[in-house]
């Protein structure tokens, strides 16, 4: 089966995506259990003692898998924290739930509801403790009856949780304090009413810091074993990994420097240098072991561990150094890969192992499923109780993955789909080769198939299943974040500058104040002598480009190179200019980092009249020339934030945008100058 669609005939009926539930039988709500979620962060799917690690030692784990499936083929369908954790809580996948990236992206369960809502309809109690990370705070989300959060990442020692609302100061070690919490939960319920407790682990994000008694864990000597791929010099891979190993563009993109640069055919291969910085992540899950240990013995205390579903998790793989690569969000196996252990006494067969390709979207679905829950229509994911109850299920042949370029770490967009035996990648911002493998004969991707034409066949073959993925899961490229307004700001013609009768207009009804120095108003246009004329528009929110979709729009005759218009200060600002006598937009934005986007044409316009049109959306930058589009490209960081400065045309402004880039004022004609703000 290609698409969740057609495996809805293993799902119980479906309601309307209004999401009313259906009465539960007398026997449902009898057999209804409770269900216990541990979620850990960035663990890779190998990394536990039972799959034959050569170092780490999980055994509490270990009886997790001897107690009940252990779905050997599981992925994430976007390999980062915030998006992945938002598609385990609703079956839904990120271009739907809206939480696209890990900076910005704050979860609205008004768009997809989570699944503790659908289980508080039948009576369940719903709680949360741990990392949150869909949305920087860790203040009280909806459809949770116990909360328990922090900021962001949150630390390994000594957090400030944020309690029901209230922020209290704990002494002591984050993952042990987590699962003290979870059992006071558990042992607080009812033993004849269900409850959902996520426990969602800040373990074993970077950086990476064992509990004390973990400090030599698995051996003080022990060190991270040399990955099979760390060898491979990228010859058949696509040109931006080439870019990345030979020269770091994590801060900033320049289309220029793309079209001038000679990229080397191969990447020279480097030494591996004995190191334990992976072991030490891995240590970090010691204790998450010990307190499953401890979680295990309590619901056997309190009898309820054969009426117990719990699932075990990470929220997305991990590269050791595999490719030359640490962190995840690339679609290699290392990083899409999930651990994911599922018991249920009586209902899941102890030590049995699922071999179908699973994704976190179908966590939510399959906990609805058992816990006698209609399955709403919305839900991407698919139900997996029949991996567990027939014999041979009919069950879906492939998995869709989908990534958006963000942060600093500049992996570009991405959609992928991975069978049993192949994985095509593709790239869909850049004019680049796609990726394809057959993992079955070479499980390091690190031979390549696309460019040979011996597997045209199989290519053409990958790239029609992922059309039909991306056709089926509602895949698209501009995406936009569901808790954010898509139109912020005021609408409509913002500023609109022209010469009438020899002086300086603003046609638009908006009432700005404009003020021009030293122009050329004889001829009809803006004259600027780039010996101090201007035009400067003092701050007002309605120029403000951290509204958006900003656009301006210049018709311009340049004598030479100059900044057409500027608005910027040290975080946030644009720049219009002319450099070699090309048009181009730079933007910059920051957060704890600097990231900077420039756009050029490929052409001189010097003494050419010329269009240019700029849009600055939150997390897209685009450059028109004369109607045809030079180039649209996500930003590394939103542009989010306010510059607070006057909008300057014709002269330096308070910022220089990008280092390096033209601060000379321009010099030539300007017939009309426009702002706008809509879609």
């Amino acid at each position: 089966m290609n698409t969740f669609k057609k495996a809805r005939r293993f799902l119980l009926p479906l309601l309307a995506m209004a999401g009313s539930i259906l009465t539960a039988s007398a026997e449902e709500e009898q057999s209804r259990p409770d269900i216990l979620f541990i979620l850990l962060d960035d663990l890779r799917w190998d990394a536990m003692s039972f799959m034959g690690h050569p170092y780490i030692e999980t055994p509490h784990i270990d009886s997790l898998r001897e107690a009940g499936a252990h779905m050997s083929n599981a992925f994430v369908t976007t390999s980062i924290c915030c998006p992945s954790r938002a598609t385990f809580l609703t079956g839904t996948l990120a271009n739907q739930h809206g939480v696209i990236d890990n900076e910005t992206s704050e979860y609205n369960p008004d768009v997809t509801p989570p699944v503790s809502m659908y289980l508080q309809e039948v009576g369940y109690k719903t709680a949360m403790i741990g990392k949150w990370h869909m949305g920087n705070s860790g203040r009280p989300r909806p459809h949770f009856d116990f909360w328990l959060s922090f900021d962001g990442q949150g630390v390994y020692n000594d957090p400030h949780f944020n309690i029901d609302g209230q922020e209290i100061k704990h002494t002591g070690y984050t993952t042990d304090l987590l699962t003290d919490y979870a059992i006071d939960f558990i042992e607080n319920q009812p033993t004849n009413e269900p409850y959902f407790c996520m426990l969602s682990h800040k373990a074993v994000h970077e950086p990476f810091q064992p509990a004390p008694r973990h400090k030599n864990a698995f051996g003080a000597k022990t060190m991270d074993p040399e990955p099979e791929s760390w060898s491979e010099d990228f010859a058949d891979k696509p040109d931006w990994h080439k870019r990345q190993r030979s020269r770091d563009v994590r801060w900033d993109y320049r289309t220029r420097d793309y079209d001038e640069e000679s990229l080397p055919e191969s990447i020279p291969q480097e030494k591996w240098v004995k190191r334990n910085k992976y072991v030490k992540q891995l240590r970090c899950a010691a204790a998450v072991d010990d307190g499953i240990g401890k979680i295990l013995e309590v619901l056997r205390e309190r009898g309820t561990l054969d009426n117990t579903l719990i699932v075990f998790a990470s929220d997305n793989g991990y590269f050791h150094m595999e490719h030359r690569r640490w962190d995840k969000r690339l679609a290699y196996e290392e990083s899409l890969r999930i651990p994911l252990v599922i018991t249920y006494p009586g209902k899941i067969a102890p030590g049995s192992t699922v071999e179908q390709l699973v994704t976190n979207a179908d966590f939510a679905p399959t906990v609805l499923s058992y816990a006698g829950v209609e399955i709403p229509e919305h839900m991407q994911g698919e139900n997996m109780r029949p991996l567990f109850e027939q014999e041979e299920p009919e069950w879906r042949d492939s998995v869709f993955y989908e990534y958006w370029k963000e942060l600093v770490h500049a992996i570009p967009s991405m959609t992928a789909v991975r069978t049993d035996r192949y994985k095509l990648i593709t790239f869909p911002e850049l004019d680049d080769i796609d990726e394809l493998y057959d993992l079955e004969t070479y499980p390091r991707e690190i031979n390549y198939l696309a460019t040979n034409p011996e597997h045209k066949a199989l290519l053409e073959s990958m790239q029609s299943r992922l059309a039909e993925s991306q056709a089926a899961y509602q895949w698209r490229q501009d995406v936009f974040p569901k808790n954010l307004p898509r139109v912020r700001g005021e609408t409509g013609t913002l500023l609109d500058l022209v010469a009438e009768n020899g002086a300086l207009v603003n046609k638009a009804a908006s009432g700005l104040n404009v003020q021009g120095k030293g122009l050329d108003l004889d001829n009809g246009t803006l004259g600027f002598d780039g010996k101090g004329s201007f035009v400067k528009v003092p701050y007002n929110k309605l120029t403000d480009p951290s509204g958006w979709p900003f656009h301006a729009e210049v018709s311009v005759k340049p004598e030479s190179d100059g900044v057409i218009a500027v608005q910027s200060t040290k975080g946030y600002g644009y720049k219009i200019f002319i450099e070699d006598g090309r048009p181009g937009v730079a933007v910059h934005c920051r957060t704890w980092i600097d990231t900077t986007t420039t756009l050029d044409a490929p052409d001189s316009i010097i003494g050419k009249w010329t269009d240019i049109a700029v849009t600055i959306d939150y997390n897209r930058l685009s450059l028109t020339v004369n109607g045809k589009e030079v180039e649209s490209i996500s930003l590394p960081l939103p542009f989010k934030g306010s510059p607070k400065t006057p909008l300057v045309i014709g002269a330096a402004g308070a910022h220089p945008v990008v280092e390096g880039l033209t601060d000379e004022s321009f010099t030539g004609e300007i017939s009309r100058f426009t702002l706008k703000r809509g879609r």
